[in-house]
């Protein structure tokens, strides 16, 4: 009689290992060299192994996402109009779970700033409102 032969699947792999790119390439860099790089893919949206490649192939890569550059100040004054906007919130919630009324203007205000404040800091790093 003949044996049958036995098949071993192939062991399921993560998500990393399913990538193509298995190898890589070392640059030796002088500390002021590697803040310039990283500099320049930063500005370029980019990560800085997304950057070598743009700089050595022409192209980033089919998943390389470029990211606008943030603007920190603008970011910081956003997170401080959210927080604001939260401890509002927090205030009305507080209220009301004391059994006391608040005003609708006062709960609408809240919300509207607290939702400018999140779109403002959606719209700097690059994302977009899922409304």
């Amino acid at each position: 009689m003949r044996e049958a032969a036995v098949v071993q699947p192939l062991p399921l792999r993560s998500g990393s290992q399913k990538r193509q790119r298995v190898k890589s390439l070392q640059i030796a860099m002088t500390p002021e060299e590697f803040i310039v790089v990283r500099e320049r893919a930063a500005a370029s949206g980019l990560s800085p192994s997304s950057y070598g490649r743009a700089v050595l192939l022409g192209a980033a890569g089919p998943r390389a996402r470029r990211s606008p550059p943030l603007n920190a100040e603008l970011l910081a004054h956003a997170v401080a109009q959210l927080n604001k906007a939260g401890s509002n919130l927090n205030q009305i919630a507080r209220v009301l779970n004391a059994g006391q009324a608040v005003g609708s203007r006062e709960a609408v205000e809240a919300l509207s700033a607290t939702r400018a404040a999140v779109v403002q800091i959606l719209d700097l790093v690059g994302r977009k409102d899922r409304r």
